[in-house]
């Protein structure tokens, strides 16, 4: 069986006992991933992981110490396969509904041939076109060649291959779901698996905004435009190398 790591502070008692009943109503037992606290961190705790020289130059605003501590919540989990005996394992955040075809995650990651790094197992936000790779029992298996991964990080398969690409940039710039998206910079191929059988509840309140309102972090609009041309154009030459 795949482990099942759900992510999951301290303080969020209540968002564990709804994962906990998502994953026990399909009959799957999970290890909690203790998230890290944007609260608690310490200046130094953030300047070990975030590189704030890149954030301003490549991205348009500055990260909050709560998307800082999302990111280093999915670091630990990614630690925590590569520290263990498994192949892969399925990462959740606490804010999730799961639907029958959850239960079905170890039969078919065991059935993929050949090397695979991540498969997004979420769409919770704007939807993304697909291109079908293999049919794989309950699912299909896609990439996403035509478009681009979709946001979020609720719910993903990750392989050790995987992990050990997304960990080997030791400071990071972006939010974790934007750096998936940019994969001929981290190396870590994205694909998914249809139909999703993950998504965002959209009624628990944001832990990451409940540390610091990145609404209220000053924006730069030539940098945002600048970087959605540059991700256009090294999207479309790596996009190129999968027909």
């Amino acid at each position: 069986m795949l482990p099942v790591y759900v992510i999951n502070l301290d303080r969020s008692i209540e968002r564990l006992k709804h994962a906990s009943q998502q994953l026990q109503g399909v009959g799957i037992d999970f290890t909690r991933i203790v998230a890290v606290d944007g609260r608690k961190l310490s200046d130094n705790d953030i300047n070990s992981v975030y590189d704030a020289q890149q954030n301003r130059e490549r991205f348009y605003a500055p990260l909050t110490r709560g998307e800082i501590a999302c990111y280093m919540s999915h670091r630990k989990a990614w630690q925590q396969l590569l520290d263990s005996d498994a192949e892969a394992a399925v990462i959740v955040e606490d804010d999730i509904i799961v639907s029958s075809d959850f239960a079905q995650l170890s039969t078919t990651v065991a059935s993929l041939s050949g090397d695979w790094d991540l498969l997004k197992l979420a769409q919770p936000f704007k939807p993304k076109q697909s291109n079908k790779l293999a049919d794989l029992g309950t699912f299909t298996l896609v990439d996403y060649r035509t478009d681009k991964p979709p946001m979020g990080a609720c719910g993903y398969v990750i392989s050790r291959s995987g992990a050990t690409k997304l960990l080997a940039r030791k400071c990071f710039f972006r939010p974790v779901d934007v750096d998936f998206q940019w994969q001929w910079e981290t190396g870590c191929y994205v694909q998914g698996l249809l139909p999703y059988c993950v998504d965002n509840t959209h009624q628990h309140g944001s832990d990451i905004l409940d540390v610091e309102d990145r609404h209220l972090k000053e924006k730069s609009a030539w940098r945002r435009f600048k970087e959605q041309w540059r991700f256009f154009w090294q999207n479309r030459r790596f996009n190129q190398t999968l027909d």
